[in-house]
């Protein structure tokens, strides 16, 4: 009795791995074709965008060099900047951001809309209430009076920055 029921139990055991086998297959040559299809259209559309980025900023240093006007570019990343005019650079800078409720603005393009006047320390660029560019020895913090994203830069860069530029100069923010 023992015999029949180990046996029993074996065969059921067997018949069952066996439909669980036969139920799994390889994919086939149309999944891996379709998947290779995937893969490659989303590396395509990552290219396009990529190119589409390119192209507007290639465009928009187009138009800065048409109006004649001084612009300022911004490099987020490499936390690297510069004032142009007429694809010409006129001064390098690296800045550094301080950390505010909002996060610094990607991939636009702001006008300064005020520059504050005063002593060395009280000295800013603002762009609205996107952004304000002042200089690392300045007094005037984000936190207290202003609650937008700041940029920090070199007390050097910045008064050569904030005696070149004017009221409506463009800045362009990167990647």
């Amino acid at each position: 009795m023992e015999r029949t029921e180990r046996s029993t139990i074996s065969k059921g055991i067997l018949i069952m791995m066996s439909l669980c086998l036969l139920g799994t297959k390889a994919p086939s040559s149309d999944d891996i074709e379709r998947q290779r299809l995937v893969e490659k259209q989303t590396k395509l559309s990552n290219r396009i965008a990529s190119l589409n980025h390119e192209q507007d900023y290639l465009l928009m240093q187009k138009a800065f060099y048409a109006s004649d006007s001084k612009y300022i570019l911004l490099d987020l990343p490499s936390r690297t900047g510069m004032l142009k005019y007429r694809n010409r650079v006129l001064r390098t800078f690296a800045f550094s951001t301080a950390s505010g409720k909002r996060p610094v603005p990607r991939n636009t393009v702001l006008k300064i809309t005020a520059k504050t006047d005063g002593n060395e320390r009280k000295r800013m660029l603002l762009f609205g209430d996107a952004l304000l560019i002042q200089s690392k020895r300045s007094s005037v913090s984000a936190g207290k009076e202003h609650k937008v994203p700041r940029i920090l830069i070199g007390s050097k860069d910045f008064a050569s920055l904030y005696y070149t530029v004017e009221q409506g100069t463009t800045l362009h923010i990167g990647k």
